[in-house]
């Protein structure tokens, strides 16, 4: 058994990933989850969850803790203390996110762990720069502090794999929907299912008419899986379905379930990107092609699961 140090294991991604390796590869791997809860919100148990240390991410005492009391294969990077809505305080988002993050990658080099999965961004690394399809060697420019700060630590662990031969794999992603989604403030397929079945007004930024890749939660936790059981390797890699649509469109699906749904538009956010696709040509040649859940499944699937957390709840 491999045993992965997974932090931020009770969000979004971290609860499918958990879930994934339960129902997929519980024969494989153990999990260690670091969080800022000590259990998941849902009260549901992981099969694969070994054991859980909650605290904050910037005690570097809470980490350095993990690696003395465990043998580490792989740490999975998953967390963020914030996002580009909210990433309004600069310095807040360096000492909440980029500080604790090298001193992370100084405890794996004390205690010779070198494999890191860290999951970085899409839209907010490339930012509003023109043109067709985003590819991982292209400038990028970043609008938020959150974006900023996601370069930055990519640009340090491209360092750490250069100076202490770390295997950091940096996965930059689009926008991804599906179940154990909580967030009210980013992931706006999950955010408008939840407003339609709660009979609330969803607000659309801009005219909606913007096209940015949206890809299904399971297809994510897949798509890492197989790049880890290949060798986690240092490089940066666009994870995305290559099928876009705009909010306008992901509204009016809605509707076809929720007639009453409601929508509103609004001024745009000076961090939105509006339209952006990635270029997955790299990916493609790292796991070979790759059969995706379409839009109309995962949504239907995603609307299930928020029904019936409204039902729970």
């Amino acid at each position: 058994m491999k045993t992965i140090f997974l932090i931020g294991g009770f969000g979004f991604i971290g609860s499918n990933l958990l879930d994934f390796i339960d129902n997929n590869l519980s024969n494989i791997y153990d999990v260690i989850v670091f969080d800022k809860f000590q259990k998941h919100r849902s009260g549901h148990k992981f099969k694969c969850v070994k054991k859980v240390y909650s605290g904050d991410f910037s005690d570097e005492t809470n980490l350095s803790n993990v690696f003395e009391e465990n043998n580490i294969d792989y740490v999975l990077h998953f967390l963020s203390s914030t996002t580009p809505i909210t990433s309004n305080n600069a310095l807040y988002d360096i000492e909440s996110n980029l500080i604790p993050t090298i001193k992370l990658l100084n405890i794996m080099q004390k205690y010779n762990v070198k494999d890191i999965v860290y999951l970085s961004s899409g839209g907010a690394i490339y930012g509003n720069f023109q043109k067709k399809k985003h590819s991982e060697g292209d400038a990028v420019y970043p609008k938020s502090s959150y974006g900023i700060v996601k370069l930055a630590t990519e640009k340090y662990l491209l360092s750490y794999s250069e100076l202490y031969g770390f295997n950091s794999l940096i996965l930059r992603l689009s926008n991804p929907y599906g179940k154990y989604h909580y967030n009210d403030r980013q992931g706006i397929i999950n955010i408008a299912i939840r407003k339609a079945i709660n009979e609330q007004t969803f607000n659309i930024w801009g005219d909606g008419k913007g096209l940015k890749d949206y890809i299904y939660i399971n297809d994510v936790c897949d798509i890492i899986f197989r790049l880890i059981k290949e060798g986690v390797k240092t490089n940066v890699l666009n994870i995305a379905s290559g099928s876009l649509h705009s909010v306008n469109e992901i509204a009016n699906s809605i509707k076809k379930i929720v007639p009453s749904f409601k929508v509103e538009y609004t001024s745009s956010s000076f961090v939105d990107i509006p339209s952006f696709e990635l270029d997955i040509t790299l990916l493609k040649c790292t796991i070979g092609e790759y059969n995706y859940t379409t839009f109309e499944e995962g949504m239907e699937e995603t609307f299930e699961w928020e029904k019936q957390e409204k039902i729970n709840n």
